[in-house]
């Protein structure tokens, strides 16, 4: 990104490369708001809204002030949520990031600098594969599974809330990105929230940021 790119940027939305894949029919990097962005057709992947809705969420926690040591990331996307961890709060947290997108890491590497977080293990896999298969445990896991706007539903099945639950340790916690930008999607949160107090005991709360995301938090 050139000097006269990041200016033009905070007036209009420059892109400088698409992909697609087998999972996402448009990538899309872009600059904005002088910096480099990764959008879908209709969704932010990493460093716009997204990455504020990750900033807000670990202020509320306050992730800076736990006794964390390993955590779990489904959903890498192009690095959001390790580059909030790492640069930002300056925190030595051991992350498996899990993604399916091999295109999704390319454009990570070549343009978010994914490959500098010595401490950051990129998985290449399918989220569900993963959680059903690995013996690890972890502190915090961290969801933000997407194909675009929408979690896929088989992330929001039961059984995967149990499974997401058995690999935290004794004091884990779990959070769960979701987009409600519609009636339905406002009922699922209601229909989801049911289920995760169910299964973590009255230990959740959701949080509404950016207007239409809702991050579940749970306490095993």
């Amino acid at each position: 990104m050139n000097n006269i790119q990041k200016y033009w940027s905070y007036f209009f939305r420059i892109v400088v490369e698409k992909q697609s894949s087998t999972y996402n029919s448009e990538l899309i990097v872009a600059i904005q708001d002088g910096r480099y962005v990764l959008n879908t057709k209709n969704a932010n992947y990493s460093f716009a809204s997204l990455h504020r809705v990750f900033r807000q969420i670990f202020q509320k926690i306050e992730i800076s002030n736990k006794n964390i040591e390993s955590v779990l990331v489904l959903g890498c996307g192009a690095g959001s949520i390790p580059t909030i961890i790492y640069k930002e709060l300056k925190l030595n947290f051991v992350i498996d990031a899990v993604e399916i997108d091999t295109k999704v890491i390319d454009l990570a590497n070549k343009y978010f600098g994914l490959n500098d977080f010595v401490k950051l293990n990129i998985i290449i896999n399918d989220a569900a594969d993963f959680v059903k298969k690995t013996d690890k445990k972890y502190d915090l896991i961290i969801v933000d599974l997407f194909n675009d706007i929408n979690v896929p539903l088989e992330f929001l099945t039961q059984d995967f809330f149990k499974q997401l639950k058995s690999l935290l340790n004794d004091e884990g916690e779990l959070l769960f990105n979701f987009v409600a930008y519609n009636y339905e999607k406002q009922q699922q949160v209601i229909e989801m929230k049911q289920i995760l107090n169910q299964l973590f005991i009255n230990k959740c709360k959701v949080y509404s940021l950016e207007s239409i995301n809702r991050v579940f938090y749970c306490k095993k």
